[in-house]
């Protein structure tokens, strides 16, 4: 049997959109820094990096999206640059891996009931969303384990699916802490590493596109 095949990255289709296209992304994250709220700044941020995401790797859905650019070279590769020289960086990704794993609040609710979190502490939580396995990232996680640039990238996806799926709330201190670390992350790793203005050895197209359905949310 073969395997899901991976959506190929291209990041100068993002530069052939048009420009009030491209540029909405750039607001959007631009706006995000000016919300009051950190979870509306998160919700900012988000969709014009879904949008990016869906311009570069023209895939169906946000799930193949994420696998396209977690398994990226170069944007691992921007990642590990990063975390070697770049120390505020590389302290907020450490202090956001003491809250891993992150779980994906739908399956436990599905697996364990829509009181878990209220039932369990945290350490009988874990035991249970172990025994019942619960969706989680990053898969497999355990206190000193490297922070990669895929678990990085699909902790912070399942934070956004939690939070718009209702399952994020300001109150609550440790979601507050998760939003506001992706928030922070996301937003440094996209501003250093410029990956909005790269571009690679693809074909370019004759004309400029204009998907506005890359701003809208594609579930995966």
């Amino acid at each position: 049997m073969f395997g899901r095949l991976i959506a190929v990255v291209c990041f100068s289709h993002f530069r052939t959109l048009d420009p009030e296209t491209a540029d909405l992304a750039r607001e959007l994250i631009d706006a995000s820094d000016a919300q009051r709220s950190a979870f509306s700044s998160f919700v900012n941020l988000w969709m014009g990096f879904n949008g990016w995401m869906e311009c570069v790797t023209d895939a169906a859905t946000d799930a193949e999206m994420i696998t396209a650019l977690a398994n990226h070279q170069r944007l691992t590769e921007a990642y590990n640059e990063l975390m070697r020289n770049s120390p505020d960086f590389r302290e907020r990704v450490e202090v956001f891996t003491t809250m891993w794993p992150v779980l994906n609040v739908r399956d436990v609710r599905r697996k364990l009931g829509r009181d878990a979190f209220w039932r369990f502490s945290r350490e009988e939580l874990m035991a249970e969303v172990l025994r019942q396995g619960v969706k989680l990232q990053p898969v497999g996680w355990a206190a000193g384990d490297t922070p990669t640039w895929p678990r990085l990238l699909r902790t912070i996806y399942t934070i956004r699916c939690n939070l718009f799926h209702g399952s994020k709330s300001p109150e609550n201190f440790r979601d507050h802490e998760l939003v506001v670390a992706s928030d922070h992350i996301l937003r440094m790793f996209i501003a250093r590493s410029a990956c909005f203005e790269w571009t690679d050895c693809c074909v370019e197209m004759d004309g400029p596109q204009s998907p506005v359905e890359a701003f809208t949310s594609s579930e995966g």
